[in-house]
């Protein structure tokens, strides 16, 4: 029955993380987004926000998940990304005190049943009060497992690992093997605390033993961020290498440094009459203090190593953009213009594998929207001064005409199935015109004269008439008998797609060689 009840007490906090993470994500995820960058600015409030931010969700692993996400999202860079990563960790220390402090001391089942029935009632009564409601039940959860645990350690546990003064460096290897497994196993460090806090108090380890436990539930909590961000993009990746080298050093750090480190907490918690308890939380969050004392002074160096380890494609067509330079809106404007050629000439490369090959890879062009994306987002910061800058204006007029045909080019590639729209060979010329475009653009640079904007021009007016000609041929041949409806349909979107494809190709290409002056903008936006 124990066992059934040591079980039991593992499901009943498991459930009320769950919840609590699941209620704080609904009700500050919003309001989280559209602060983070006012709180990513510096190291140390970085690291502030990734500890606030943990101590809310109470799992460093859901915080640098979220972390993730944002840096995925676009809403953080990568070098933000780091202290809230290194900061997450002292925030996964107040779980310890929160149980050192209540969990032990009193029977928290009966403190915290009643919250649990308060809660319900919340929830079941008002919108208002229902996630206040979810809130209460899924605290009250992880403090009755917590009561239950403690009640079913004292029993089930019979296992000793020896007394903390034979320990050799095996013995030492062991436990942190066992605390990573622990955190591996359980999916989460703060349930491989909760177990190894209530085996403490049931004294069925020793504190060193304990410590060194901590140790590798630290680590452990890598090869939780590692699965949780599996596909992610590059940026995933760098964050998980992060997190991994980051955990591991400091716990060899922590190793190295354990008799030091334990002697400090130790000498510490006697002045204050500490329990063993007291004296684990205290070494926990004394040992992630040591890893962000050690690490944040040096997170921008850390993040341009990450950087060189792991390159990005998407900040490899964007890595002229620097937000430093909006006050300088040329040099702004012609890193943009660079940026959009690099994003056309790649966008280009996947159309014509796509025209050649017949498969869309869908991948590079979501890589593609979000490099579109991030362009729009610099050119939103860049603040024209009005007095003898129209040719700016003019500019930064073409990048938006641009970066929307960009984006349509990229919404026609996915409009028809590839298979359908390239096994037809009636028109290969069609399909030449379009390679012939494409094969411009591979050529551009930044040094492309304005009056090669007429090659596009020429071609895109060939598919055009080209289009004009053979579909009323098609509609033609259909009222004759001599094509079914189905095929003549399946034929004019191929037509259309491939005309198409071919003037966006051309009026992207227009825009970034031969910007708009103001006085001819009115007689563009007709052209468009």
């Amino acid at each position: 029955m124990e066992i059934a009840t040591l079980i039991g007490g593992i499901g009943i906090f498991l459930l009320g993380m769950t919840l609590l993470t699941d209620t704080l994500k609904k009700w500050a995820g919003t309001r989280l987004r559209h602060r983070l960058n006012q709180f990513t600015d510096g190291s140390l409030s970085g690291a502030t926000l990734g500890a606030m931010l943990t101590t809310l969700f109470q799992s460093s692993s859901v915080t640098t998940l979220m972390t993730i996400g944002f840096v995925s999202a676009g809403l953080l860079t990568f070098t933000q990304s780091l202290p809230l990563v290194i900061g997450a960790n002292v925030g996964s220390a107040t779980t310890g005190w929160i149980i050192a402090i209540l969990g032990y001391n009193l029977d928290v089942r009966q403190l915290f049943l009643p919250i649990i029935g308060i809660g319900m009632a919340f929830r079941l009564s008002r919108p208002r009060l229902r996630r206040v409601g979810l809130l209460l039940v899924s605290i009250g959860l992880i403090f009755v497992g917590i009561g239950t645990l403690q009640e079913a350690m004292r029993d089930v546990v019979t296992f000793s690992f020896g007394s903390a003064g034979e320990m050799t460096v095996l013995h030492q290897a062991l436990l942190i093997g066992v605390g990573f497994l622990m955190t591996a196993v359980l999916q989460s460090s703060t349930i491989g605390l909760v177990l190894t806090m209530t085996a403490l108090a049931t004294a069925a380890i020793s504190l060193p033993q304990a410590a060194y436990l901590v140790l590798g539930q630290s680590a452990g909590t890598s090869l939780v961020v590692a699965l949780g961000s599996i596909g992610g993009w590059k940026s995933a990746r760098r964050i998980v290498l992060g997190h991994a080298i980051y955990h591991v050093s400091i716990v060899l750090i922590g190793w190295l440094t354990f008799p030091v480190l334990f002697e400090v907490v130790n000498r510490v918690a006697d002045w204050f009459n500490w329990n063993d308890l007291l004296r684990l939380a205290l070494f926990h969050t004394t040992f992630h203090l040591l890893g962000v004392i050690l690490f944040l002074p040096f997170y921008q160096t850390f993040a341009r190593r990450l950087l060189k380890w792991v390159p990005s494609r998407s900040e490899k067509l964007t890595r002229l953009l620097d937000t430093n330079m909006s006050q300088l809106p040329t040099v702004a404007l012609e890193a943009a213009r660079r940026s959009l050629l690099e994003i056309e000439r790649y966008l280009g490369n996947e159309t014509e594998f796509l025209v050649r090959e017949g498969r869309l890879r869908e991948d590079e062009l979501t890589l593609v929207d979000k490099t579109l994306s991030d362009v729009r987002v610099f050119l939103s910061t860049i603040r024209l001064e009005d007095e003898g800058k129209q040719n700016d204006y003019g500019q930064h007029l073409s990048l938006l005409h641009t970066i929307d045909h960009l984006e349509r080019w990229l919404y026609v590639l996915r409009e028809v199935e590839p298979l359908h729209a390239l096994r037809d060979t009636d028109f290969l010329a069609a399909r030449e015109l379009v390679l012939h475009e494409l094969d411009l653009v591979n050529q551009l640079n930044h040094h492309t004269p304005p009056e090669d904007s007429k090659l596009w021009k020429q071609a895109s007016k060939q598919l055009a008439e080209y289009r004009k000609a053979h579909r009323s041929e098609l509609l033609e041949e259909t009222a004759a008998n001599q094509l079914e409806m189905d095929q003549t349909i399946q034929k004019v979107q191929v037509l259309l797609w491939l005309d198409r494809i071919g003037y966006h190709i051309w009026r992207a290409t227009r825009h970034l060689i031969k910007p708009t002056v103001p006085s001819e903008r009115f007689d563009v936006n007709r052209e468009d």
